[in-house]
């Protein structure tokens, strides 16, 4: 009869905070939270993001109520969006977001592998 070894669950959640903390050392996440602070600090790009972001926040609560949105509230995202990405600081700190979310993406798909690959 073989031996049925457990996993640790302290163990575990140490590993996933040493994989934080080298998450926070890689370069996608130094350049993401350097464009972020550029990016607090410009007046112009802060009012375009919140601009964004709450029309965003309030069409989503629209949705979640049970209300489509229409052309005219998809256009005005759209334009928000548009507007606000042609601001350098805020198109950067996307593009510096997105890659950090995307190694994010993959970390946790290898973990979703690591699950899956034992049944």
């Amino acid at each position: 009869m073989g031996v049925i070894i457990l996993a640790d669950k302290e163990t575990i959640i140490q590993l996933a905070e040493e994989l934080g903390k080298d998450l926070a050392e890689t370069e996608e996440f130094i350049q993401k939270q350097e464009a972020e602070k550029a990016l607090k600090q410009d007046e112009e790009a802060c009012k375009l993001v919140k601009e964004f972001q709450t029309l965003k926040n309030s069409y989503e609560r629209m949705e979640k109520l049970g209300r489509p949105l229409s052309e005219k509230n998809k256009q005005q995202l759209k334009e928000a969006e548009e507007k606000a990405m042609k601001h350098p600081l805020v198109k950067n700190w996307y593009e510096k977001s997105q890659k950090f979310y995307d190694l994010v993406i993959t970390v946790n798909k290898k973990i979703q592998e690591g699950i899956a690959g034992d049944q």
